[in-house]
């Protein structure tokens, strides 16, 4: 596996997490490489490309020519980080975007057409519907960019959980939105599960039932987020998660634990704390 970073952006800790009582100071201690300067912390934009005996499945690709949630503090062009990870976008033969935010699906398309033009995109059909609309506010950029994946036939709607590659399993984790998945990737009696937007911050892995205010369903949201969570945990799988600096790691007993598998290779600087705590 090799993650792609298009690098990162501070967002305000005030707005995370609402009606939990939560000791940042503690937090900032624990895992200084979460935050930014003052009251932020640090909102990276990873996808992960897994290499599979089925070919490269790309998990989620980043937000293409969308901007970013605030300003970046640092970044790369996209095509710049898929070259940075070694992956060819010819060479990719699935896409599993965990849901349709222009962070994780933004990058599906290049001017008007596939940036990954042998592969099949995996989509939720709850996302695909809800984004036409996004509750009435019109249909999303990433949705509308992603038309032509439907007109060639490369979309897949299919709404059930299961295997899109050798070792590679959807499962359907709601709330973040209503189709949001979850990836888990097998080999041998190792796994390794891809949160995609269960997980922000890495005080939800201690507290998993705290609503997150980036839940369009947050109590669904929390729901997910402790079913999964709890299995990651009896079977002592890693976790790789899209938003954190340092993206790999185990749930322990008392919260987030960083671990990082021995056969995945991260950007340039993923190894310590970014930014500055």
């Amino acid at each position: 596996m090799t993650v792609l970073c298009q690098g990162w952006a501070p967002l305000p800790l005030d707005e995370e997490l609402p009606g939990s009582d939560v000791d940042w100071t503690a937090e900032r201690s624990q895992h200084p490489w979460a935050f930014g300067p003052r009251d932020t912390w640090q909102w990276h934009v990873h996808a992960f490309a897994v290499h599979t005996a089925d070919g490269t499945v790309l998990v989620d690709t980043g937000l293409g020519s969308f901007e970013p949630a605030a300003a970046w503090a640092e970044s790369s062009d996209p095509a710049e980080a898929l070259s940075a990870a070694g992956v060819d976008p010819a060479a990719v033969r699935h896409v599993v975007l965990t849901h349709l935010h222009t962070d994780h699906a933004g990058g599906a398309t290049l001017d008007g057409e596939p940036r990954f033009p042998n592969a099949t995109y995996h989509v939720h059909p709850a996302d695909w519907e809800h984004f036409a609309t996004r509750d009435g506010r019109g249909e999303s950029g990433a949705r509308f960019a992603m038309r032509r994946l439907n007109e060639l036939g490369t979309l897949s709607l299919d709404p059930g959980d299961g295997e899109v590659a050798a070792g590679v399993r959807v499962v359907h984790t709601p709330g973040h939105t209503p189709g949001h998945r979850s990836v888990l990737v097998t080999e041998g009696g190792t796994r390794l599960l891809l949160t995609g937007d269960l997980l922000h911050l890495p005080a939800q892995v201690a507290h998993p039932d705290w609503p997150s205010s980036h839940d369009l369903d947050p109590g669904l949201g929390c729901r997910s987020r402790m079913s999964l969570l709890a299995a990651a945990r009896e079977g002592s799988w890693r976790v790789g998660v899209s938003h954190f600096a340092m993206p790999f790691g185990r749930v322990a007993e008392r919260g987030w634990r960083e671990d990082l598998p021995p056969d995945v290779r991260l950007p340039a600087g993923h190894d310590r704390p970014a930014g500055g705590a």
